[in-house]
């Protein structure tokens, strides 16, 4: 009568076993940040065993880095995890192999730099790759140094981020300079969730349209006129209109800001619709509904369902991003051609 209690107790192991296998399958990160841990223990046992857990360290926080900011089908912003070979020269390489972001350095005592040194690599190599060469390199740079920041300060890598601003920033980042103005100013859409959101896709875009061409100075014009409109966006008062849209040749973006509720209550999504409307009739490709907070998220994804099966438009992507203690809302959507 009870032979099935036992055959249930004894297959439990077996079924915590392959439960175990089944989360690590898909999250290798945390097989890598396990390792690292034990490597670091067993350290003193060897050299090599030390190498293994520094190496880990590194790529169990920039991997999972990775796999928090999945943008749904859009693998073109950050599409590489990364991999760690100690060299004993002095020059650093990073290349791609199988997938990953391979990057050959030497390994230095203070594990700080070691982890500063592999993010550099990695976002020179592995952030928004088929557009890279499309851009200003001043916008470029800018955008570099954000999404290093970014890391830094997310992962709590604080000694690495010291080392980051004395070294690397001061130095690129020239007081008054197009660089400072764009880091600035992508640091502050990265408190509405804009940098990652709006910024890194719609760059990418470019890749994904021109990636295969040598780029023309008027390409990377626009890419600073883009960077311009976020900028001032980016420092747009309470109560000023600053227009959230850009229409050029290849980049054609506007940005719908939901950040009244009391716009919500007294119009309903009329405002909203209406210049999203106007944006499709006006030839803009890709539209981004973003709003910070509960209230207006759930605007965000009224807005989003007003569309649906909409000829105008069709909705590509809808990502959530944590900021400080709130968390912030991108929609975005793709018009449709109207040739």
């Amino acid at each position: 009568m009870f032979d099935w209690i036992t055959a249930l107790f004894t297959s439990i192991p077996w079924l915590v076993v392959v439960g175990f296998l089944i989360y690590f399958a898909k999250n290798p990160e945390k097989v890598e940040k396990w390792a690292s841990i034990l490597a670091r223990t067993f350290s003193f046992v060897s050299l090599r065993i030390e190498k293994s857990g520094l190496a880990k360290d590194i790529q169990s926080d920039i991997n999972s880095f990775v796999k928090s900011y999945d943008l749904g089908k859009d693998k073109r912003v950050l599409p590489y995890r990364v991999k760690i070979d100690w060299i004993s020269k002095t020059s650093r390489e990073a290349f791609i192999r199988d997938g990953k972001v391979v990057i050959k350095m030497q390994r230095h005592e203070n594990q700080a730099r070691n982890f500063l040194y592999a993010v550099l690599d990695w976002v020179d190599v592995g952030l928004i790759p088929e557009s890279r060469h499309l851009l200003d390199k001043r916008v470029l740079t800018a955008i570099d140094l954000s999404f290093v920041n970014k890391v830094l300060t997310e992962k709590k890598r604080h000694d690495s981020k010291q080392l980051f601003i004395d070294e690397i920033y001061e130095s690129k980042a020239k007081k008054g300079s197009m660089i400072e103005r764009y880091t600035a100013a992508f640091s502050r859409l990265d408190k509405r969730g804009l940098f990652v959101g709006v910024v890194l896709p719609e760059y990418s875009i470019l890749g994904k349209n021109l990636g295969n061409e040598i780029p023309s100075s008027n390409l990377k014009l626009e890419t600073i006129g883009f960077a311009e409109m976020l900028e001032k966006l980016s420092r747009k008062p309470h109560g000023e209109d600053v227009s959230p849209k850009y229409d050029g040749e290849n980049i054609k973006c506007a940005i719908v800001l939901i950040a009244r509720s009391e716009t919500y209550d007294m119009r309903g999504l009329s405002p909203y619709l209406g210049f999203i409307n106007k944006c499709c009739e006006g030839g803009t490709r890709s539209i981004y509904v973003c709003g910070i907070g509960d209230r207006n998220i759930s605007i965000a994804r009224k807005t989003r369902d007003a569309y649906e099966g909409s000829k105008k438009i069709h909705f590509v992507s809808d990502t959530i991003h944590p900021i400080d203690n709130n968390k912030a809302i991108v929609i975005r959507f793709e018009a449709h051609s109207l040739s």
